[in-house]
């Protein structure tokens, strides 16, 4: 006789039928972090099996503009010497270096021709890249609420202008794993040296840091 829905409750909280199935899903989060590769998707939860083996991920702050390298606005030729508009700062404060000087349009000096079969515009600095262009994606549609440096920055290692959030290597560690437990996920090598001062381009630990998700050492 099939038991009824009280009987299949109380069969539920019975002391043996939890501790079998705490035993069960402790045991599997226990291997799961003892075995590297791809152990790590499977405790993520993850239903895709990653093909990514290594990511190199450089972020080159300080770099030249965006402006003069990978993303074209042609319509500030018409607008050159021209107010910066008040809907580009939206009332933001403006950064020290720019305090008490006056706003201008200012386009790119430099020439944008499109490249391969995707017809991407590349900038004339960098002819060799733009001969493979096609094996190379270029986004354009990242975008931030601010206007400084500090929290582009921060939104750009970590998705949120708001300090405190994981870090493009630590959710690939999250996710991905580690192919040796022995070694570390992830290594930073940041910039020591610039403009015969040290430690400029260090930044901050924030843009690389775990956040909510779980640290290893």
């Amino acid at each position: 006789m099939k038991p009824s829905p009280l009987e299949q409750h109380q069969r539920l909280l019975g002391r043996r039928d939890f501790l079998r199935t705490a035993g069960g899903g402790l045991g599997a989060a226990a291997l799961a972090s003892l075995v590297p590769g791809v152990a790590g998707a499977d405790a993520a939860g993850s239903h895709h099996r990653p093909r990514a083996r290594r990511v190199i991920w450089l972020f080159m702050a300080g770099a030249p503009s965006q402006l003069d390298t990978f993303d074209p606005k042609p319509g500030l030729v018409d607008r050159f010497r021209e107010p910066l508009p008040p809907s580009v700062t939206q009332g933001q404060r403006v950064t020290a270096m720019t305090r008490g000087k006056e706003q201008l349009v200012c386009p790119s000096r430099y020439t944008f021709r499109p490249a391969g079969q995707s017809g991407v515009e590349w900038c004339e600095l960098f002819p060799h890249l733009a001969g493979v262009a096609d094996d190379i994606c270029v986004v354009r549609t990242l975008s931030t609420n601010a206007i400084n440096h500090d929290p582009g920055k921060t939104s750009f290692c970590t998705g949120s202008e708001i300090p405190g959030k994981p870090s493009m290597g630590a959710w690939l560690s999250y996710g991905l794993g580690s192919l040796n437990k022995d070694l570390p996920d992830f290594v930073v090598v940041p910039s020591a040296f610039w403009s015969g001062r040290v430690n400029v381009q260090a930044l901050y630990a924030r843009l690389w840091g775990s956040g909510f998700l779980p640290s290893r050492t």
